[in-house]
């Protein structure tokens, strides 16, 4: 998407807001944000649940958005919109919330009859449908569809998004033009699309899924090869950290004998502190004390550490581990397929879209309707 669509898909975008653009520049332009742009892409939380709670006249946002880094304002505080930018990724996010159904008509000029009268034209109604479907593994591919259906006549065309670009639509009916009754319902429709897309899937190389297969495997061997080869080092070095575990255990016995001897032969008669410590603070840290210690030869308390309970932070045994990397590896490695609903809309059209190529939908006007499969 270069900066010119950029720029020509967030006017379109202002456009159908009905935004007021203040200034237009070839390489800027100002604009006074709508109500409900504002409250989608302003970033002014607060200042809506102010306003709506106080019933308060709202204050419209203004906005510079430049398309060209190089050619920013001097005088006008303004913003670069690429497509990577955060503010044109939250138009995205309104442009979905708004724009993900719509319900259009198409709009000719009027017609002539014989008398030299206009005449009324029906309009049919078509459900129209863009899908994502992507084949998903360690890798991803995408197949978009652009599926039109007739809904006053099983039928199914292709591409049906082009056709609806090469006409002049309208979100409300023209005059001297009428509707055509729905023959074909919703859910039949919905079939039709699942059978459109099961002969897509079936027509595309399965090559892909054997492959991630076939790299699943091999990961697994390699996941059970690794633990294997601890479970069999697992013994010694259990029998290491018992070692290690005797010589700590003797260490401190022998250090407390050894205290206990000095304290017999070295006593205080005094009965204070063999070490004395230093007037201030200051000099206790120039002589290479710790501030703790100091703290302690004071009569400071310090703070006690909680209780930590040791049932939840409990060490996961080699078996949950691999249990866990394997279900990592499996979904991460195991073929799948899945479809979502990108946009969409109803449309009442006089044109006939043209039949691309045939299609096993088209004839499943009296199937029982599945669910949805967006």
């Amino acid at each position: 998407m270069q900066q010119q669509q950029v720029r020509q898909f967030v006017e379109r975008y202002l456009a159908t807001f009905s935004a007021h653009i203040v200034e237009s520049h070839p390489d800027y332009f100002t604009v006074k944000l709508p109500v409900e742009v504002d409250k989608d892409i302003g970033n002014r939380p607060f200042y809506w649940s102010w306003v709506d709670k106080m019933n308060l006249a709202y204050q419209p946002l203004v906005l510079t958005f430049t398309f060209h880094p190089d050619c920013m304002p001097e005088c006008l505080r303004s913003e670069h919109l690429h497509l990577g930018a955060a503010r044109m990724q939250q138009i995205f996010a309104s442009t979905k919330k708004h724009g993900s159904f719509v319900c259009m008509y198409e709009q000719q000029g009027g017609l002539l009859g014989n008398a030299g009268k206009r005449r009324s034209t029906p309009l049919v109604p078509w459900l129209g449908m863009n899908l994502k479907v992507s084949l998903l593994c360690d890798k991803r591919r995408d197949i978009l569809l652009y599926l039109g259906i007739n809904l006053h006549q099983p039928r199914m065309v292709a591409d049906f998004t082009s056709f609806l670009f090469s006409l002049s639509l309208t979100p409300t009916i023209p005059d001297y033009y009428y509707t055509l009754d729905r023959k074909v319902t919703i859910q039949e429709a919905l079939q039709m699309v699942q059978l459109e897309v099961e002969h897509t899937l079936e027509q595309e190389d399965q090559q892909w899924a054997e492959e991630a297969r076939t790299r699943l495997r091999e990961e697994m061997a390699i996941l059970e090869a690794y633990y294997e080869e601890l479970a069999r080092r697992e013994p010694q070095d259990e029998q290491t950290n018992a070692d290690e575990t005797e010589d700590e255990a003797e260490q401190p016995v022998a250090q407390s004998s050894l205290g206990q001897e000095a304290q017999q032969t070295e006593p205080d008669p005094a009965g204070t502190a063999s070490v004395e410590q230093p007037i201030s603070f200051d000099e206790y840290r120039a002589s290479g004390g710790r501030i703790l210690d100091f703290l302690r030869a004071n009569g400071i308390q310090t703070t006690p550490r909680e209780e930590i309970n040791q049932e939840e932070w409990k060490k996961s045994t080699p078996d949950e581990e691999r249990q866990r990397r394997k279900d990592e590896l499996a979904w991460q490695y195991e073929p799948r397929i899945e479809v979502s609903f990108i946009n969409g809309g109803l449309f009442y059209l006089s044109s006939v879209p043209p039949l691309m190529r045939s299609s096993k939908a088209k004839s499943m006007r009296h199937l029982p309707a599945s669910g949805r499969i967006m």
